[in-house]
């Protein structure tokens, strides 16, 4: 990456940010910021609303039937009936009904947490890697300027005679390996800041403003049952439970009320029948009927899918147990492989870089080692600083993880 590439992206990242003006973050407030923007949040609190809606459909009745009829040839005792009647179910029927309305809510409000435990995840990994880019990004451009400068120095010097063209051609080489590596960074920190964005779902880039360690391993202990996805388990199981009763209670019998209210209208009255004998008053009736099932066939499949449906849903849930069990045990050895190559880092790793750049140019400037040595000395405990950073960026990726999965 030669001068002129360096400012042009440097101009452009400078327009960037005055066109579209940035939003510095910590975690704690971009994770703030995601469970109340997060478009993924809304839809799963409002499907939570509609299942909580739902709840009040349990009371549900057939619609009342209101008719009037007319039959001369009975000799007018049901002339012109107006009749109301109306069918309803066992009442433990809705009260059945209610517990399997009440169970899909639980089961709604289980994958919401579900939903906010990924978010959480998601953005706290997304936030680590716009971290982690902007070092390296950073790194690399201090480290840009200073082969800029070398360069022209190694020019001069192979202009004077005092070193060779193999010296300005390595010096050059490692130039254009650190541009290269700085436009890889540079594009990987814009791609990271778009995902945290539209986690976000924000309108201006995001920036990272916490230090680069940023996520920390929860002291809790680790129950499955606690966990989101313990807990929808076991609502989901708890809901094919409602639904079998439901349909147990669904062999229940049906009622049905009417009431019948003899009407002598002089106006239909077609056949020109005798109604003298009405005049005094009209006469009140009633209907009452019960309604059961003949034929059990239907409702003896209907059951035994249901019970499927709980062996299923108790399935899923020892399986899902299982699997976070193993889940867990594999992201925790991942967290101490990753906190042990941290530590390195922290405790020799990123020493022995600033030593070796402190005895370099001490070296250099007293003429002990030649201008080529004294370049690939710093490139090497630049590299050391860059591992540092991806091991930092590693650490906090295994944490996310392991939280997630301890749900908490």
């Amino acid at each position: 990456m030669n001068n002129k590439e360096i400012k042009r992206l440097t101009l452009m990242a400078t327009l960037i940010c005055w066109l579209s003006p940035v939003n510095a973050q910590s975690l704690s407030a971009c994770l703030q910021m995601g469970l109340t923007n997060n478009l993924d949040m809304r839809v799963a609190a409002l499907q939570v609303q509609r299942a909580q809606a739902a709840e009040g459909s349990y009371f549900e009745m057939e619609k009342t039937e209101l008719s009037l009829s007319q039959d001369p040839t009975s000799g007018g005792n049901p002339d012109n009936a107006l009749m109301l009647s109306q069918k309803f179910d066992f009442p433990t029927v809705y009260s059945t009904r209610r517990k399997m309305l009440k169970a899909e809510s639980q089961v709604e409000e289980s994958r919401l947490r579900i939903t906010e435990s990924e978010l959480t995840r998601d953005i706290s990994s997304a936030y680590s890697t716009l971290l982690l880019w902007q070092h390296v990004s950073a790194m690399l451009t201090s480290n840009d300027s200073l082969l800029n400068e070398q360069v022209q120095t190694a020019e001069l010097r192979c202009k004077n005679g005092e070193s060779g063209q193999l010296e300005l051609l390595n010096v050059k080489r490692m130039k254009a390996e650190n541009g290269m590596m700085l436009r890889e960074s540079i594009q990987q920190r814009t791609d990271a800041s778009l995902v945290l964005q539209q986690l976000l779902n924000s309108e201006q880039p995001i920036v990272a403003t916490d230090s680069f360690l940023c996520v920390e391993v929860t002291g809790q202990p680790y129950a499955f049952a606690a966990t989101p996805q313990g807990q929808l388990s076991e609502r989901e199981q708890a809901r094919s439970e409602r639904e079998l009763n439901y349909v147990r209670q669904s062999i229940m019998p049906s009622f049905n009320v009417g009431l019948r209210h003899q009407l002598v209208l002089s106006g239909m009255n077609p056949y020109d029948v005798d109604r003298s004998r009405f005049e005094d008053g009209n006469w009140m009736g009633f209907e009452v009927g019960v309604a059961f099932p003949l034929f059990y066939g239907a409702h003896k499949a209907q059951k035994k899918a249901a019970r499927i449906d709980v062996d299923i849903a108790r399935t899923r849930k020892e399986a899902a147990e299982r699997q976070a069990g193993t889940e867990l045990l594999t992201a925790e050895n991942a967290v101490g492989s990753a906190r042990h190559n941290y530590n390195y880092y922290l405790t020799e790793g990123l020493p022995a870089a600033h030593e070796m750049r402190r005895l370099s140019c001490i070296e250099y400037q007293a003429g002990e080692i030649s201008y080529l040595e004294h370049i690939q000395n710093l490139s090497s405990a630049l590299t050391i600083e860059m591992d540092y950073a991806k091991a930092t960026d590693a650490l906090n990726q295994a944490i996310v993880k392991l939280n997630f999965i301890k749900g908490q």
